[in-house]
């Protein structure tokens, strides 16, 4: 790493591996966290590949971030705000520095969780796809299709931009329905949180939704604002990072 040579292309997580820095942690900690010896280790490797790549603390995501899969784990996930803010210390980096909301950049090479929550948004807006987590052709058309509408730049590649999720993302509050609900309950469950996809904002959607704004440094309002449904997705946002 170090010097920049003898690295190879993973094959952890297609559609990822070519352009981005994996790192296998030993166990997926779905009800216990690592160890400190871990996570004090993994945080020193951060350090210097974002050194090495001129990546920031924000940039780090999970495994099912972009794939249909455990990994990281539903423990270890939730320590993934501490653990950037540690990278940043690490970096000498600053919040003021880092954007105010990082989404997961998806795109037509990878699937899982993060896309479903993609086409449950579309969904809310009209299209009809299914809500599986496979990037599909009908997903590609669908995101190109709202982002020529929107007047956002269309990728080729079909990637869910800033402007994208953020033209996508409806503000909403407990008694709201709908698909765009749904969407959010599913990768809320998936994650950990105790709730069901019945697309009708619930007590224990509003419960799961003000967890997520705590571990994330959010007004707990468990209202879902643009702020919050970054979080929600698996971005990170500045807050989080103070």
């Amino acid at each position: 790493l170090e010097g920049g040579q003898q690295q190879v292309v993973a094959a952890h997580c297609p559609g990822e591996n070519g352009n981005a820095i994996g790192i296998e942690n030993e166990g997926t900690y779905i009800t216990e966290t690592p160890p400190q010896a871990l996570t004090d280790a993994l945080t020193k490797l951060c350090v210097a590949v974002c050194q090495q790549y001129r990546l920031h603390a924000y940039d780090i995501f999970g495994h099912w971030d972009f794939r249909d899969t455990d990994c990281p784990g539903i423990a270890f996930y939730r320590q993934f705000p501490a653990l950037r803010r540690g990278v940043q210390t690490g970096l000498g980096e600053s919040a003021s520095g880092a954007p105010a909301r990082r989404w997961p950049d998806i795109w037509r090479f990878v699937g899982g969780p993060v896309v479903q929550l993609g086409q449950y948004l579309l969904n809310s807006h009209g299209y009809k796809l299914t809500a599986g987590g496979t990037f599909d052709t009908k997903t590609v058309n669908a995101v190109q299709n709202w982002q020529s509408k929107q007047g956002i730049p269309v990728d080729p590649d079909a990637t869910f931009t800033t402007p994208t999720w953020e033209t996508l993302v409806p503000a909403l509050a407990p008694g709201a329905t709908g698909t765009a609900v749904t969407g959010a309950q599913t990768i809320l469950a998936h994650k950990g949180y105790q709730l069901s996809a019945t697309g009708t904002y619930d007590a224990a959607t509003k419960a799961a939704v003000t967890a997520v704004q705590q571990l994330h440094g959010l007004p707990a309002t468990g209202s879902l604002d643009t702020t919050t449904w970054c979080a929600v997705a698996g971005g990170t946002v500045r807050e989080a990072l103070s």
